[in-house]
């Protein structure tokens, strides 16, 4: 059964959920896992292509898009907007680790993941989709881990 994590960050900014997403991806990678990052639409794919020629600083974590001609099914990132995923066959996905959401809603096709990553800030439309989200997983039995950075974030600095 997919393994749901939701990550809580302190920031305001919507950005902050890229910056957080290219950074588990790249943790990801290091631990020999493949991600699919869903954005809302080409632009944040356009956006997120871009943050991955940048970050991890000076690293380059291998990226394709989801559906492009050549896609390279080895790369470390495949990025996808929401309605490539809502039509891509479950079986011809090419990432089947971990799904990090950037989207606001539950992703069409996350039960064909081992793990889905659902990134929150604290910005007030981004938390109350997260608890939406939160509350789908829940019903359906889904199991659900809770990571807050603001705590994690306090605790290493005192």
């Amino acid at each position: 059964m997919t393994r749901i994590d939701f990550y809580v960050l302190p920031e305001l900014r919507l950005d902050a959920r890229e910056h957080f997403a290219v950074r588990l991806a790249a943790k990801a990678f290091r631990q020999g896992h493949r991600s699919l990052i869903q954005v809302a639409d080409d632009a944040g794919v356009e956006r997120l292509a871009a943050r991955l020629w940048d970050e991890p600083r000076n690293a380059f974590l291998g990226h394709a898009r989801l559906g492009a001609p050549g896609i390279d099914h080895r790369a470390p990132v495949v990025l996808a907007a929401q309605r490539e995923l809502a039509q891509m066959d479950p079986a011809a996905l090419p990432v089947h680790d971990l799904l990090i959401n950037l989207e606001l809603d539950v992703p069409a096709r996350f039960a064909a993941f081992d793990r889905v990553a659902e990134i929150i800030c604290q910005d007030e439309k981004v938390r109350d989709a997260g608890r939406v989200n939160y509350r789908f997983y829940r019903e359906r039995g889904y199991p659900l881990h809770h990571h807050d950075l603001a705590r994690r974030q306090a605790r290493e600095s005192t």
